[in-house]
């Protein structure tokens, strides 16, 4: 009985080996030829920097419970007050369903209004409340904050030059967002004065 055993389970221990060999086999078959570790994809070490920078921003802005986009948000309607919702979806990058729950929350919290159009009555027109300005001059050195901290690693030279190559690569791949970002008008204006 003792030597049944022993046969069961040797060939249980075979039969696990078999199956280790086999799919060590399958995995061979399927290895890419040329590996790239993950540390050296640029896709994820910029959403890990993003990952970093909204942490530190959540940080500076810890007692206002904003994220970096309604703050963005927020800050176009100061800079662009009247734009519709479509404009705002523009300027910040993100889709119209998403650009909606920003703003509701912001409504919700009396930073801003949306009214109708006179013009068009289909478009809501978003205006930041007097709060709303106030709240973006409140927290502009925390923003500011979260920037500099992010970049702090860098000399002065290398921020501009990492600046300068995060809007050539958004530039580029624009069209492949879930939306198309609109050029600031700031960044236009840079553009056009260096090719002067």
């Amino acid at each position: 009985m003792a030597m049944t055993k022993t046969l069961t389970q040797r060939k249980s221990t075979t039969a696990a080996a078999a199956k280790r060999a086999q799919a060590r086999a399958e995995q061979a078959k399927f290895r890419m030829t040329e590996y790239t570790p993950l540390w050296e994809r640029p896709g994820f070490l910029v959403r890990r920097l993003h990952q970093i920078h909204v942490a530190m921003f959540m940080e500076e802005l810890a007692a206002e419970q904003v994220t970096p986009v309604q703050y963005g948000l927020l800050s176009i309607l100061v800079d662009m007050p009247g734009l519709d919702q479509l404009s705002v979806a523009e300027e910040v990058g993100i889709d119209r369903a998403n650009v909606h729950d920003v703003l509701k929350r912001l409504e919700s919290r009396k930073l801003l209004m949306r009214v109708v159009d006179p013009l068009n009555k289909r478009r809501k027109i978003c205006l930041p409340t007097q709060e709303g300005m106030e709240f973006v001059a409140r927290h502009h050195a925390g923003m500011q904050a979260s920037q500099k901290r992010l970049l702090d690693p860098l000399t002065e030279d290398e921020r501009t030059t990492f600046v300068e190559l995060l809007h050539k690569l958004i530039e580029a791949n624009n069209g492949f967002g879930r939306t198309v970002l609109r050029p600031s008008r700031g960044k236009l204006l840079a553009l056009s004065k260096s090719r002067k």
